[in-house]
């Protein structure tokens, strides 16, 4: 059997038996002192630059409580490294890091031969890549997933998310009379406030991702920036096709300027984080999602000069 069609028939069972969760240091960067009348402008850019919210919901979504990390396809302190990674990341933005033995929602494969796996994983595995369209399973869309599918990127990522209520009350799948499938007609009952021209009663709540990096197109990385690359793309629905070159971000590692590349996530990468995890989950849209987490990111990197 290849090896890209064993590990795709192992990605299910990385879903269902779970993977493993841990911490390790992190390797800090310096602070950036930003200064000018300009950088508002350029945070609401990087903002809109990387926001991809999903398909058929003007939300960006985000995971609610714990984060569960999965590696296939690699050795294994390699693997834990890419773990503990992650799970500091997540940590660090408020979230839980999964227990050993939990059950994994964040897999990372490491694959010689991306393409091929790729592909036998969305065929094998369409529940898995949410590609049936069911109208609680919110990704991209068609289009974004045959991108998934043939993208030549090092790292290429998959996200797939649930709508569920503004207190995370999970929203039932039904099947109707007739075969298509869609939204229980269940009373959302909330205890939030607020609702109305500026909130919705749902949410948008990370349900899985998968993450697969090509082991050839990857080299002469830095396996530590790679970590934090992945961690970036595992914690926010990262827009593929997003170009933040002109910017200090560790989405620039495989740009044309890679050898000047960050070493690890700047502050940058780490305001736009604490943004979103700040930012209102139940927003009217999108839109003003983004505004709170260019405020955020205001508040965090602009330092008012001094008199």
């Amino acid at each position: 059997m290849k090896p890209w069609r064993v590990l795709a028939s192992l990605a299910a069972l990385c879903f269902i038996f779970g993977g493993s969760s841990a911490f390790a240091e992190d390797s800090s960067s310096e602070d950036i002192v930003i200064t000018g009348s300009r950088t508002q402008e350029a945070i609401r850019n990087f903002v809109t630059e990387l926001s991809a919210p999903p398909s058929r919901e003007d939300q960006l979504a985000r995971w609610d409580r714990e984060v569960c990390v999965g590696v296939m396809g690699i050795r294994a302190r390699y693997g834990q490294f890419l773990v503990d990674r992650i799970s500091q990341r997540a940590v660090e933005v408020g979230l839980r890091a999964g227990s050993p033995g939990c059950r994994a929602n964040v897999v990372v494969f490491v694959t010689p031969d991306s393409d091929h796996f790729t592909s036998e994983l969305v065929q094998e595995f369409p529940d898995l890549v949410g590609a049936n369209w069911t109208d609680n399973q919110i990704t991209q869309g068609r289009e974004a997933l045959q991108e998934f599918t043939t993208s030549s990127r090092p790292v290429r990522w998959w996200h797939v998310a649930n709508t569920v209520s503004a207190d995370g009350e999970v929203l039932g799948d039904v099947q109707t009379q007739n075969g298509a499938r869609g939204l229980s007609g269940q009373v959302i009952r909330t205890t939030s406030l607020g609702f109305g021209r500026l909130s919705r009663t749902t949410r948008q709540d990370l349900s899985r991702v998968i993450i697969v990096i090509d082991a050839t197109r990857v080299a002469g990385r830095q396996f530590d920036a790679l970590a934090d690359y992945v961690a970036m793309v595992a914690l926010s629905q990262v827009d593929p096709d997003a170009d933040p070159s002109t910017l200090d971000s560790i989405l620039n590692l495989f740009g044309d300027a890679a050898s000047g590349a960050p070493s690890s996530l700047t502050e940058w990468d780490k305001a736009y984080l604490t943004g979103l995890y700040e930012a209102p989950r139940n927003a009217r849209n999108s839109q003003q999602q983004e505004t709170a987490i260019s405020r955020s990111m205001e508040r965090d990197l602009v330092t008012p000069p001094s008199n």
